[in-house]
């Protein structure tokens, strides 16, 4: 059908009216299907800013991001950011494959502790994961966060506390779990930070993100910390104050098929308790047990190095972890008289030991040999 001139004008005109206003509604449209989707949240309401589309790179913003708790009373936002920007990964589009990426920036997660289930916050599950998936309507294959914020909070402490990591960076790559696109089945992410404002902490790990059964493999470590840094956490929850010192912490996790295997090693160097001072109701037991914590950190120091410190062993399945107590005290003899733990990852743990399971006898002391600590520092060597 040919039209005259001036109506292919007419007609043209039109349809540039017509985009121009698809457009110009399209941000309200998508703020609204947001919002409707983040309330499908269980237990979880949402807030954002304006929308902004960027057509040409196929992506848009979500500015003023607020994800808060409906069903409790935490005062904080579960998780807030300046900016989430959903976009094509145009690198994988090259490969052939069209996936997505999604930056965050100045995001921050509030985990909070509280005496019961509507004053603590969580929020990590299943749902998250549908309602991002539903935001965008391509497999999410690579993430990033700058300038992020993690928090652990409990307003129920006296004093509060709020044990803060900020300045996080983060990548997570090939989170689709394609071959095609980066050689392997493995997921890779890094995060770095800074504990307390002071302490440097880097994470890397390799996961299965389509696993049915948590998979990875992560190493962390964190610098030195000042433990004045601490008492704010150390007042609150066991009742007395560091004077001076520093904290280095390392650590391996590897968890496959529902096991999981791994140790945290922190080493406190040149450490001193403080001893807050008793009040009536605190009695003797409160005096008793702040001269046993400040004694028995005296007196297994490692003496040439100043430092007190043990390898916590990690295993176990997720529902039934054990608390393998006697090696953990059994490192602290052992850095304190036989050979001093170094604050460094040895990668000495995989998914092979997560996959093998657990298996660890429990006995007395009485069903040994009669050398305790020998037998503790013989358990000590076990991963």
């Amino acid at each position: 059908m040919k039209f005259p001139k001036g109506k292919k004008r007419y007609l043209i005109f039109a349809v540039l009216l017509v985009l121009i206003g698809i457009r110009a509604a399209l941000p309200t449209l998508i703020q609204r299907y947001v919002n409707r989707k983040l309330d499908e949240v269980p237990e979880y309401s949402g807030r954002i800013g304006e929308i902004d589309l960027h057509l040409f790179r196929g992506a848009y913003q979500i500015e003023d991001v607020d994800i808060l708790k409906t069903s409790g009373d935490v005062p904080v936002p579960f998780f807030s950011a300046q900016t989430v920007d959903l976009s094509v990964q145009w690198g994988a589009l090259f490969e052939g494959a069209l996936v997505g990426e999604i930056d965050f920036k100045s995001p921050k997660i509030n985990f909070v502790k509280g005496p019961t289930e509507a004053t603590t916050q969580v929020g990590v599950d299943k749902p998250w994961t549908d309602t991002v998936r539903e935001l965008f309507p391509l497999k999410i294959n690579r993430l990033s966060a700058t300038n992020g914020e993690i928090h652990y909070r409990d307003f129920h402490a006296s004093p509060k506390v709020d044990v803060m990591i900020d300045q996080v960076e983060l990548t997570a790559t090939n989170l689709t779990n394609s071959e095609d696109l980066s050689g392997t089945l493995v997921a890779d992410l890094a995060m770095t930070g800074r504990v307390l404002q002071e302490a440097p902490a880097n994470l890397d790990m390799k996961l299965d993100p389509y696993a049915e059964e948590p998979t990875f493999d992560l190493n962390l470590k964190m610098d030195t910390l000042s433990l004045t840094k601490l008492n704010e956490l150390t007042r609150a929850y066991a009742g007395f104050d560091f004077e001076q010192g520093t904290l280095t912490v390392a650590a391996e996790m590897a968890s496959s098929e529902g096991n999981f295997e791994g140790y945290v090693k922190p080493i406190f160097n040149e450490m001193k308790i403080l001893k807050l001072e008793s009040d009536a109701k605190e009695g003797p037991i409160h005096v008793v047990w702040e001269g046993l914590v400040g004694g028995l950190s005296k007196l297994l120091r490692n003496q040439p190095r100043e430092t007190f410190a043990t390898k916590i062993p990690l295993s176990g399945r997720y529902e039934d972890p054990r608390p393998d107590v006697l090696p953990t005290i059994g490192n602290v003899f052992r850095h304190a008289f036989v050979e001093a733990f170094e604050g460094d990852i040895e990668g000495t743990i995989d998914l092979e030991d997560a996959s093998r399971k657990a298996e660890k006898e429990d006995s007395s002391p009485s069903e040994n040999d009669g050398n305790f600590l020998g037998r503790l520092l013989h358990q000590s060597d076990e991963p």
